[in-house]
């Protein structure tokens, strides 16, 4: 694609959305642009929008010369186009039809022509001029020199009028979007445009291309293209170079715990993924964090493939989300369209309209791999990357689901690879053991955040939308009902542990008192026998005292005993003589 133009001063913009970046700025202001494209292919479209665009946001007037249909009828049919009314005398419309004399003659010639639509250009200060089907007025000619030769004078007084000017034309139906008849046109153009209109597996896809600019860089490649309420929308990228701010603001996911996973939330601005099977609750998620960002005062838009505004917010009312409040005050605006009603491109521009109605700060696609159902492969992950790029230019917190592109268990793979380019991706699946299902969730990447590694249970209530801790055993990480019996078990043992060790305290303590009581009894026999023991030694110094007083006693008495045996029969002591 090409970068920004430095000949802006030699372009006019078409205001076409996207055109201009692949064209370098516009098409040439003094020049002759081809349109070139089968039957519905949305020339005309193009050609109107150039001109009604450019009046009414370039104050430059313009002319449509119409050889195909009146004027009343190409006004009739762009006038549901949101610029298809432009204010009076901004854009006027010639009839150029041929009567019916002049097919019969077969020849005729531009000058008459070119003077009118020269003096009504000047008239009316028109800038751009635009000469619709072309083609119709040449076939009537009999030789081909002669539609040289009028194709020739176009160009010339294209070039001498100083206006710029669209030629559109028919394609050859065989050879896609090259003119055969006419396939000179495209040498004396200054810009070929070519559109394509195909069905790939039943819809209808359309893609533009600049085939040729003169002198000017341009992007040659195919792109995706949309006739919507806002006109022909052409499918690129918002820039080239990836530039654009980055914020380190925090914002809610709606779920308290997801939060904490993800170090406090997702950045404001970054691209979110929730990728997974049907029925993981991709949607709640979706839905939780477009609840909690419509209760922050911002404008959300919620974007459903195949599932009308009514069900959803039925739906999220049985797991405690109350839509109703949020989409009475403006914050919540909810939009459904069915999947493979439209291609992707046209997807994308309907989107791409919601958007530029609400200036929202947030958006939830639910399922972004909705685009995926059906058109090319490259178109499908062109929508895709779009959107997302529109939200980062814009700064819009983008929260997309997307189905697995692989039916097989335990498979991380998103559609459209948009997990590749998404600031971060969670995977939610199922986890079956124990007879039951249950929904568990995984932090796969989260660009410039500390996030958990954990696979957490993802858990449904009338109160909305949690995550239980993580509870593990032997390694394995338990959910639902099987996880309920473990730590019921895990409960009674430890109650029964508890009971146990109450039961061996008190018998311990029982022990103790028995031991205390014994050792009282012993005590109180101690001091008794050590009372006995002490009137024992009493009673023995007594008695050893009397035995000694006895024994003195009985010394002495057997003295004197022996004494008056010495005297001698009549002597006493005191008679006896020495």
């Amino acid at each position: 694609m090409a970068g920004k133009s430095s000949t802006a001063s030699n372009r006019i913009p078409t205001r076409i959305s996207g055109f201009d970046q692949i064209a370098d700025g516009g098409l040439p202001r003094n020049g002759l642009t081809l349109v070139v494209g089968e039957v519905g292919t949305g020339k005309t479209i193009f050609g109107m929008q150039v001109l009604c665009c450019g009046a009414r946001e370039d104050g430059e007037p313009g002319i449509l010369v119409a050889f195909e249909e009146s004027p009343g009828r190409v006004r009739a049919n762009t006038a549901n186009f949101s610029w298809g009314n432009p204010d009076a005398g901004q854009v006027e419309i010639i009839d150029a039809q041929l009567s019916q004399s002049i097919e019969q003659a077969g020849d005729f010639d531009l000058l008459g022509l070119l003077s009118i639509v020269g003096a009504r250009a000047t008239a009316l200060g028109a800038r751009r001029v635009v000469f619709d089907g072309i083609d119709v007025l040449l076939n009537h000619l009999r030789d081909r020199t002669l539609i040289r030769r009028e194709a020739f004078r176009l160009r010339d007084w294209v070039h001498a009028s100083g206006l710029a000017a669209i030629v559109t034309a028919k394609a050859h139906a065989s050879d896609s979007a090259e003119p055969r008849e006419y396939d000179f046109l495209a040498f004396i153009a200054d810009c070929v445009v070519t559109l394509d209109h195909r069905v790939v597996q039943g819809t209808a896809l359309r893609h533009i291309r600049v085939a040729k600019y003169r002198g000017a860089p341009h992007s040659a490649n195919e792109y995706p293209l949309a006739i919507t309420p806002a006109g022909i929308e052409v499918a690129v990228n918002t820039t080239v170079e990836l530039g654009y701010a980055v914020s380190t603001e925090r914002v809610s996911s709606g779920i308290e715990r997801l939060d904490a996973m993800l170090s406090g939330g997702y950045y404001r601005g970054s691209s979110v993924l929730i990728s997974g099977m049907p029925g993981t609750a991709k949607t709640s998620l979706a839905a939780s964090f477009a609840n909690a960002a419509a209760a922050r005062g911002e404008r959300t838009v919620y974007v459903s493939f195949d599932e009308s505004p009514d069900q959803i917010v039925r739906n999220v009312a049985s797991i405690g989300l109350k839509f109703v409040p949020h989409i009475a005050a403006g914050t919540l605006h909810i939009h459904a369209m069915r999947g493979r009603s439209e291609s992707p491109e046209a997807q994308v521009a309907r989107i791409r309209g919601w958007i530029r109605d609400v200036a929202p700060r947030n958006l939830v696609i639910d399922p972004l791999s909705a685009l995926a159902q059906h058109g090319e492969e490259a178109n499908r992950e062109n929508a895709a990357l779009q959107i997302l790029d529109l939200c980062k230019h814009a700064g819009i917190t983008v929260f997309c689901t997307s189905l697995l592109g692989n039916p097989l268990p335990h498979t991380e793979h998103a559609l459209l690879n948009v997990s590749t380019i998404a600031d971060i991706w969670m995977h939610v699946s199922y986890m079956s053991h124990g007879g039951e299902r249950n929904r568990a969730l995984t932090i796969i990447k989260a660009r410039g955040t500390g996030h958990s590694n954990q696979v957490r249970e993802l858990v449904l209530t009338d109160a909305g939308v949690t995550l239980a801790n993580v509870y593990a055993v032997d390694g394995e990480v338990l959910m639902g009902t099987l996880r309920w019996e473990k730590e019921n078990d895990a409960r009674r043992t430890r109650t029964a542990s508890k009971h146990a060790a109450i039961l061996r305290e008190q018998k311990a303590e029982l022990a103790l008192a028995e031991t205390q009581a014994h050792l009282m009894t012993l005590s109180r026999a101690r001091a008794i026998q050590e009372a006995e023991l002490a009137q024992l030694r009493a009673v023995a110094v007594t008695e050893a005292g009397d035995r000694a007083g006895e024994a003195d006693e009985l010394l002495l008495r057997r003295r004197a005993d022996t004494e008056e045996a010495e005297l001698g029969p009549g002597q006493n002591k005191d008679s006896a003589t020495p």
